[in-house]
C-alpha cells in the first residue's frame, strides 16, 4: 500500500522503515528541514540501533522518499495517512494535542474519503473528540493504532510485538489498517479507539510501576544485607511475577513512561477518581533518585574516594536520549552538595549545558548506571586501566 507517515522521531521513522521493509510505499513528512535534509543523505537524526543499515538498504530505499512540505507529496495514490507527531505534556500535565490538530488543518486539503487516516500518536482519550471536531474530519472515521516500540530494540518489536491493537469504529478502516501487518506474526486486538489508548497508558504505568517497585525492593535487601541477585531471581521465578522489567536501576526516566503515568494521573484528577497505587508511581521514582544519590555519597566516603563519575547521559542502554535521565537527575542532586562529581560519555558530541567527560581522575566512584555493551564496556575498562585508585559500581549486581 502507499502510505504517508507524518512525523519522522523514533515512532514515524522506525514505523515507516519497517513498513518499507515489508514492501510498502512509504512517503515520509516532517516540517524539520535539518531532519528531512539528514534523511535525504541517509544520516539518522538519532541513535538507533540498526537505524543506519535501514536507511543503506537499497531494497528499502526503492520504497521511500523524505518531503518536508505537505504540498510535495502525492495524495492522490494515498491509502493511509499514518499521523506519529508528538504529544507532549503540557505545564499543567494535560497532553499537549496542537501538533495533531496542525497536522489535521494542514491535511484537510488533501485527504479525500478513500484515505484512510491513522493515528499512532499517543493522545488523551478525553482530548480525542475535541481535537478531531476542529477539524473536518469525523472521530468515527478515524482509526487508532498505538506504538509500543522501546527505545533501544525498536526494529526488533516493530517485527515481533506482544500485540498489535487498532482501535476503530469503521471496521473497514479497521481492516485497511491490520492489513499492513499481515506479514508479521502477532494477534491483533480489535477495539475502540477509546479503549486503545488506554491499553497504551496503561501499560505504561504498569511497566514503571514493576520498576519502582524491583528499586523499593532493591533498597529493602541492601540494606538488610540480601543478596540482590540471588533475592530478587527468586521472586522473579514465580511465574505470576516473572523478570520481563524486574532489573533494579538508578531510577526510569525516558519519553514515555513520565509522559503517559503523569497524563493518566491527570485523568483520574478530572474523573475524581482515587487511584493512589499509580497516582505515586512517579514519586517513588523521584524518592529511589534521590535515596541512590545517598547511597553514592555514602560509598564515596566509606571508600575515602574524592570524585563520582556516572556513565552515561541517556536515560538507558542502546539510545542517546537524554529525556528524564536518571543520571541527570542524581548528578544535579550530588551537584547541590558541592561534590565533586562528573558525567561520563564516550559520545561526547553535545548534551546542552552538561560537559561530557572521557577521561577518569584517580580516586573515584565510577558508576555503571545501566548496563553497557561489549565495544563501550572494552573502551571504559582501558581507560580504567590508566588509574589505580577507583571502586567500580554496577547497582544491580
Amino acid at each position: 500500500m502507499n502510505i504517508v507517515v507524518i512525523g519522522v522521531g523514533y515512532v514515524g521513522l522506525v514505523t515507516g522503515l519497517g513498513l518499507a521493509k515489508l514492501n510498502h510505499n512509504i512517503q515520509f513528512l516532517d516540517i524539520d528541514f535539518h531532519k528531512i535534509d539528514k534523511l535525504k543523505n541517509k544520516i539518522s537524526p538519532f541513535y538507533e540501533p540498526e537505524l543506519e543499515n535501514y536507511l543503506n538498504d537499497n531494497k528499502i530505499i526503492s520504497n521511500i522518499s523524505f518531503e518536508n512540505e505537505y504540498n510535495e507529496i502525492n495524495w492522490d495514490d494515498a491509502d493511509i495517512v499514518m499521523i506519529c507527531v508528538q504529544t507532549p505534556s503540557s505545564e499543567d500535565n494535560v497532553v499537549d494535542t496542537s501538533y495533531l490538530v496542525r497536522v489535521f488543518e494542514s491535511i484537510g486539503d488533501f485527504v479525500d474519503e478513500k484515505t484512510v487516516v491513522c493515528i499512532k500518536s499517543t493522545i488523551h482519550p478525553e482530548a480525542i473528540n475535541s481535537t478531531i471536531e476542529s477539524s473536518k474530519f469525523s472521530y468515527d472515521e478515524i482509526v487508532f493504532n498505538p506504538e509500543f516500540l522501546r527505545e533501544g530494540t525498536a526494529f526488533k518489536d516493530f517485527f515481533n510485538p506482544d500485540r498489535i491493537v487498532i482501535g476503530a469504529n469503521v471496521e473497514t478502516n479497521a481492516k485497511k489498517i491490520a492489513l499492513l501487518y499481515e506479514d508479521i506474526d502477532s494477534e491483533i486486538i480489535f477495539t475502540d479507539p477509546i479503549s486503545s489508548q488506554l491499553i497504551k497508558y496503561l501499560s505504561n504505568a504498569y511497566l514503571p510501576l514493576r520498576l519502582s517497585f524491583v528499586n523499593e525492593a532493591s533498597q529493602i535487601i541492601k540494606k538488610l544485607g540480601g543478596n540482590l541477585n540471588e533475592t530478587l531471581n527468586g521472586i522473579g521465578l514465580d511465574t505470576r511475577i516473572g523478570k520481563q522489567y524486574f532489573r533494579p536501576s538508578p531510577g526510569w526516566g525516558g519519553s514515555c513512561f513520565p509522559k503517559d503515568v503523569t497524563e493518566l494521573n491527570s485523568i483520574t484528577s478530572s474523573q475524581n477518581l482515587n487511584t493512589p497505587l499509580i497516582s505515586n508511581i512517579i514519586e517513588s521514582n523521584t524518592q529511589h533518585q534521590k535515596w541512590f544519590a545517598e547511597y553514592l555519597l555514602n560509598l564515596k566516603i566509606n571508600n575515602n574516594l574524592k570524585n563520582i563519575y556516572l556513565i552515561g547521559f541517556a536515560f538507558k542502554e542502546d539510545t542517546d536520549d537524554t529525556r528524564n535521565s536518571p543520571t541527570i537527575f542524581v548528578y544535579e542532586i550530588l551537584k547541590s552538595k558541592k561534590e565533586n562529581v562528573y558525567i561520563f560519555d564516550l559520545n561526547t558530541d553535545s548534551f546542552g549545558e552538561y560537559v561530557a567527560h572521557n577521561e577518569f581522575k584517580e580516586d573515584s566512584l565510577i558508576v555503571e548506571m545501566f548496563p553497557l555493551n561489549v565495544k563501550s564496556s572494552t573502551e571504559i575498562q582501558d581507560k580504567l586501566n590508566q588509574i589505580n585508585k577507583f571502586k567500580y559500581l554496577r547497582y544491580w549486581e
